[in-house]
């Protein structure tokens, strides 16, 4: 009951807004700031409630202090000396140089024109609908003991609810926790060996702290629970670093760490422009960089700026990339700033190599980052430099329909600060998709590196189960070449990857032994046979129906749909090895594909056969006249 309530509240709220005028794009910014005060309301965090009812949770003392006439202008008092209420606050306070002005205290912009304008909101609203306002998140959004691994889907489920309302269904590409755990899988072994007692995670274009929020979550439980759940005695501390330019995203991801009682610096502004971090962890330089910046998004104004810190050469904030003929700087198209992003991890991760510290780094980006561009473009030039010089330990390719709001195929690039010299150029392409697993049947889909979402969102239709994380974790972390999913490339004279080139399988017909006896022109003999005489040849023979089924759906491709129970089979068997880390893969799905094959063909033969004896048997002779 509690969690359709939960839902209902946006609805509320809107209607409220719809009868004082106020425009449908304007709904998710009021809806939030209600939300993020009553967020720390009911997680003891603000001293007083919305019960305006009940002198909003005040002592007599307080209540007396800030009454006003009425609701409204009591409400309007509290909210203006917010900063007063402030309780048990761990990480609410951080310098002011992270936030979007001079105050160190976070409650501060609850109330900000960079952020919620609270107070604004609450005076378009007559007293009683503020009052009803009140009523609604009190009967209706109720955070108390609510889930902590769900705050971080609040946002999301704010935004696409308002998006669609107002007809806008443009955002951000919200990042799913099966492939947080994925990308965050990659680096638990490394961090679970660090020496040092505190681990930073930073996420450059951190949102609402989604990604931060999972990859804490999970790297505590990895590395400092034993296997029954309890502590260890010796903990690392998680610390998580991030910044964003959106002051209301940037706030409720303060609020949704604090809730979550996760240690975090968040900053305030933009990552390329203004990068906060280059000084972490007492060396200059972060253990694990995850991120999903955003696809396609101009940059053009910030043009000046970002070449101008690249000017810096060394000093600078990215890893420069010069063109070898002209000399000059080469930056990404204008359109489009993923490149710019990962030149700022890869800065990173140099320095963490520069410091002597083992850093890696996952991060998301469209697929047509290693596609776009010739080999002369500032794509291609930005891109092979980047090849060459080894920074890439793993690519993976994605399948579509993994984010609520893009259902395009995705990469996750896996960079490693410490690839050897020996390995600098041999990258690891995973595909966890591929369309020769399908072309065994017609109207079936047989998901094996992936699994179908269990809650479908929008676009978002397919997930990573635990398995699946655990055989794409295997193949990453062992490289294993398996010519259907995965192979090391060899990338120093590349500039671009197609991946539908690199992974193809094929099966040596000469090999299966129950060679076809029929062809299919005897196939649609047959077939038009049954059809003419049907009736005549079912009365002798009871079992002919059935056959002519079978013919009828191996020629339009439906039969090879009987065997999908044998191809799940021999998947997880494939998937089995993979996590044992085999040698033979390859030559066991050979195997196992060839001996399928004959089982079907003489599935297929034995059909004709008995047709074969039913012909001879009826003696129907089938004659087409030319005149």
């Amino acid at each position: 009951m509690r969690e359709k309530k939960l839902s209902d509240f946006y609805w509320a709220y809107a209607d409220i807004l719809r009868g004082i005028g106020i425009n449908e794009s304007m709904y998710d910014q009021r809806i939030m700031a209600f939300m993020a005060v009553k967020l720390l309301i009911d997680n003891h965090k603000l001293s007083f409630t919305f019960e305006y009812n009940d002198n909003f949770g005040l002592t007599p003392t307080q209540y007396k202090k800030y009454k006003k006439e009425d609701t409204k202008n009591t409400f309007l008092n509290i909210i203006k000396h917010i900063e007063e209420f402030g309780q048990n606050l761990n990480f609410f306070t951080q310098d002011s140089d992270l936030n979007p002005d001079a105050s160190t205290n976070l409650l501060t912009y609850l109330n900000h024109f960079k952020t919620f304008e609270l107070e604004r909101y609450i005076k378009e609203l007559p007293n009683n609908y503020l009052e009803s306002v009140l009523d609604i998140y009190v009967e209706k959004a109720h955070f108390v003991d609510y889930p902590k691994e769900q705050y971080k889907d609040l946002y999301e489920k704010t935004i696409s609810r308002m998006k669609k309302l107002s007809g806008d269904l443009t955002g951000q590409h919200f990042t799913q926790k099966s492939i947080i755990h994925l990308m965050c899988e990659y680096a638990i072994d490394d961090l679970s060996n660090s020496n040092r007692d505190i681990l930073a995670i930073y996420d450059p274009t951190c949102g609402t702290g989604s990604m931060l929020m999972e990859s804490a979550h999970y790297f505590d439980e990895k590395i400092n629970l034993t296997e029954k759940g309890n502590r260890k005695k010796k903990q690392k501390n998680i610390t998580v670093y991030g910044q964003e330019m959106h002051g209301q995203t940037w706030l409720l991801c303060k609020i949704f760490l604090e809730i979550c009682g996760i240690n975090n610096k968040i900053a305030y502004g933009n990552t390329l422009t203004n990068p906060a971090f280059d000084k972490i962890n007492g060396d200059n330089s972060f253990d694990f960089i995850i991120a999903n910046p955003p696809f396609g998004v101009d940059w053009k104004h910030d043009y000046n700026e970002v070449v101008k810190n690249m000017q810096l050469g060394k000093k600078s904030n990215f890893y420069v990339i010069k063109d070898q003929e002209s000399g000059k700087i080469v930056t990404p198209k204008k359109s489009d700033g993923q490149y710019l992003f990962m030149q700022h991890i890869i800065k990173l991760l140099e320095v963490s190599k520069h410091y002597k510290k083992h850093a890696k780094a996952a991060v998301i980006s469209s697929t047509g980052l290693i596609t776009s561009g010739k080999e002369s473009s500032s794509e291609g030039i930005i891109r092979q430099n980047i090849f060459k010089n080894g920074w890439i330990d793993v690519l993976l390719e994605q399948p579509k329909e993994m984010f609520t709001n893009t259902d395009i195929s995705t990469l996750i690039w896996f960079l490693d600060s410490e690839k050897t010299k020996e390995n600098a150029n041999q990258t690891y392409l995973l595909k966890a998709d591929n369309s020769y697993i399908n072309e065994h049947f017609k109207n079936k889909k047989l998901k094996v590196l992936y699994t179908t979402a269990q809650t479908k969102k929008d676009k978002q239709k397919n997930s990573y189960s635990d398995k699946n994380i655990s055989v794409l974790s295997s193949m990453v972390k062992n490289k294993i070449e398996f010519e259907l999913f995965g192979k090391v490339k060899n990338f120093k004279d590349l500039y671009t990857i197609n991946f539908e080139n690199e992974f193809y399988f094929s099966v040596d017909s000469s090999k299966i032994e129950e060679q076809s006896k029929f062809n299919l022109e005897n196939s649609y003999q047959s077939l038009t046979m049954a059809l003419m005489f049907m009736p005549q040849i079912s009365d002798k023979h009871n079992n002919f129906v059935m056959l002519i089924d079978q013919l009828s759906r191996y020629i339009d491709g439906t039969y090879n749909d009987e065997f999908y129970e044998d191809y799940i089979k021999i998947y997880e068997s494939i998937e089995n090895l993979i996590i044992k880390k085999s040698n033979n893969i390859t030559n066991n799905f050979s195997k196992e594909i060839l001996a399928q094959k004959k089982k079907e063909q003489q599935n297929i033969n034995h059909i004709f056969e008995e047709l074969e004896k039913i012909n001879s048997t009826v003696h129907i002779n089938l004659e087409i006249n030319n005149n």
